[in-house]
This record gives structure tokens, sequence and C-alpha cells, in this order.
């Protein structure tokens, strides 16, 4: 084989291994389709068997605007919706502040604070149990939302 043809033998199989990089980084990286997030509570009382999404499996998410960590989850539970929109909703809570009648209705004592639903509309977790729900049914896309709420270690601050 030529000097020339050997050039261009391996040019080619170069940008082939980069396109097929690209290409892996695309499928993971790129949302899949569009969140289903929708606020649905500011303080007041709601029924979230009401809100459920039929067909669904449905997150509640308890947060508040003042609330460092729920600024982190937020958008790792609107990512993990995107990747996957025909099975996951999420439906926000504004709980506003500690003297609202959502916070005690739902027992709310920290945040942020979320209730799983399956989707027949059944109330499948609450609370730290959620994110063991959520691994389990979505895998390696609800790592993030692990991360986002892991505690630092004691003495890291």
């Amino acid at each position: 084989m030529s000097q020339g043809a050997r050039t261009v033998l391996l040019a080619c199989a170069g940008l082939a291994i980069v396109a097929a990089l690209l290409g892996a980084y695309a499928l993971h990286h790129a949302p899949r389709g569009e969140a289903d997030v929708a606020i649905i509570a500011h303080g007041e009382r709601v029924d979230l068997r009401a809100h459920a999404v039929p067909g669904k499996y449905t997150v509640f998410d308890f947060y508040a605007v003042w609330c460092p960590p729920c600024r982190v989850l937020g958008p790792a539970l609107e990512k993990l919706a995107s990747r996957n929109a025909g099975k996951l909703a999420i439906r926000k809570v504004d709980i506003v502040d500690w003297t609202m009648p959502v916070a005690e209705q739902y027992g709310v004592q920290e945040l942020p604070y979320l209730v799983l639903y399956d989707a027949g509309g059944r109330k499948l977790a609450d609370g730290e149990k959620v994110y063991d729900s959520l691994n389990e049914l979505f895998g390696r896309d609800a790592l993030e939302v692990d991360r986002g709420t892991e505690k630092p270690p004691a003495g890291a601050m």
C-alpha cells in the first residue's frame, strides 16, 4: 500500500472514530423529550392524588425558592423527566414557608421533600424512599437526582 493511500485510510478511520464518539455522546446526553413539569400549588392545601398523571409515574416535589438543595434538585428532576417523557411527570408544590397549610397537610418538616405515585395513581413512596424508587425505576438516568441531594460527609463543612 502506498504512503498516500495509507494516510487517506488512517484519516478516514480517525474520522469514523470521532463520529462514533460524538454520536454516542449525543445519544447519552441529549434530552429525549419535553419534560412534563407543572407547579400545582403555592402554599395552599392540595390533593396530590388529583394531580397524579394517569399512565405516568408522578413525583411531587415539595420545595421553596429560599431552599438551596431544592434549587439543585429541581433541575435534576426536570432532566430525569425529559429523558423519560413518556413515563414520568413532575408536579411541584411550593410550600412558600413553614406556616402555610400545605406544609402541615403533608407533615413536611424538611426540604426538599418528595412523594412518588405510580402510573395508576397509587402512592409508592415518600421522603428518602423516593430516591431508591427512582433508581429502581429509571436506573442511570436517576443518578443526578441522587447526587443533587447528597448530604456532605460529617466534618466536611
